[in-house]
């Protein structure tokens, strides 16, 4: 039982890690967009709603451990 309980949380700690080195990543390209490619209208706002569909599966993620 416990094994389980220990397994879920484990793949739980590695989701998060997960998604957040992806925002960090999706960020940094919308920054870079920003700058280098601001008229890529359609493309920059496909990275915004990556950006917060992450953050809303972050959100998801913590309401589930508290």
């Amino acid at each position: 039982m416990n094994y389980k309980i220990l397994m879920k949380v484990q793949e739980q700690e590695e989701e998060i890690r997960d998604t957040w080195k992806h925002i960090k990543d999706l960020e940094a390209e919308l920054d870079y967009m920003y700058m280098r490619e601001p008229d890529d209208v359609k493309y920059i706002m496909s990275l915004e709603r990556e950006l917060d569909k992450l953050y809303e599966k972050l959100d998801t993620i913590s309401d589930e451990n508290n």
